[in-house]
């Protein structure tokens, strides 16, 4: 199979995925509030499970707001790599009413329930890849919120981000990076498990992601470590591995079956610190670092 090949397949994978799974998701009720699925962060700040959920976009947009206000950026242009149901930018919009919105997302379902709810006059919404923006460089700030975990090509996901952000725009990233290499078959299992029940084979290590996003002309600001903010829920030891395997087994039946697997195992991941749950900041200079590739 050619690269090409295994990227498209790659995407129809994820696309599927979501079509089906947001389908479900909200029948359950999942993320209906929020519209979002963001992981729940109960930090300092967060005294209620809405406000748990919420948290994440809270912290994204606290950088948006300073971001603003160090430039003095009256409209500003805002784009949603990987929006999903459009909620990160609905609680932006909220905030920051005169700014221009933008989202892309694989999922045909996810984005029509995004321009339901989003501000028509001021946003839009396409049905595409990350890794290949219709954009030029127009926007001051550029989010992928638990996107760019699902990268098959994570370099061409971080240069895409770059082209279409303005000189000293930030692009702000949370989502799992591995911190530390699995230390046997067991915890490799686990690791495993997670990237092929969550489709996410972008999560990799910490400095391999700020090294993409140097080769791409984006300089790191900061990093938060939010892993301890999160509420894990793991099985007993005994049965944790039996229960990933035999949901694996069935995740054939419906993509729901196969990320509950890897949810289980992003659980032990997490708590084994394998993997680690990060807020980065990323700006892109006036004078680029693309020429370090």
């Amino acid at each position: 199979m050619s690269l090409h090949t295994a990227q498209s397949v790659s995407i129809r994978e994820i696309q599927r995925y979501y079509d089906r799974n947001t389908r479900l998701f909200r029948a359950l009720g999942l993320g209906n509030r929020a519209y979002a699925a963001h992981r729940a962060i109960w930090d300092e700040a967060a005294t209620t499970f809405d406000a748990a959920l919420q948290r994440v976009n809270a912290l994204a947009l606290a950088e948006i707001q300073s971001f603003a206000a160090e430039r003095r950026v009256a409209a500003l242009r805002l784009l949603d790599l990987g929006c999903g149901l459009g909620g990160t930018l609905a609680f932006c919009a909220r905030a920051l009413p005169e700014a221009r919105l933008a989202g892309a997302t694989l999922s045909a379902t996810q984005a029509r329930i995004a321009r339901r709810i989003l501000p028509r006059a001021h946003a839009v919404v396409i049905t595409g890849d990350f890794h290949h923006l219709p954009f030029a460089a127009r926007f001051h700030v550029a989010l992928a919120i638990e996107a760019f975990a699902h990268s098959h090509d994570l370099q061409r996901a971080f240069d895409q981000a770059s082209a279409a952000l303005l000189p000293e725009g930030r692009l702000i990233v949370c989502d799992d990076v591995v911190v530390r290499a699995p230390s046997n078959a067991a915890e490799e299992r686990w690791l495993t498990a997670f990237r092929e029940g969550w489709r996410v084979p972008g999560v990799r290590p910490l400095d391999e992601v700020i090294a993409a996003a140097r080769r791409a002309g984006l300089a790191l600001r900061s990093t938060r470590d939010l892993t301890g903010a999160l509420r894990l829920h793991r099985l007993p030891p005994i049965l944790a591995g039996a229960a990933r395997d035999a949901l694996r087994l069935a995740g054939w039946a419906h993509p729901f079956i196969h990320s509950l697997s890897g949810s289980l195992a992003l659980q032990e991941c997490l708590a084994r610190r394998i993997v680690a749950y990060c807020l980065m900041v990323f700006e892109k200079p006036i004078r680029s670092l693309a020429h370090t590739r």
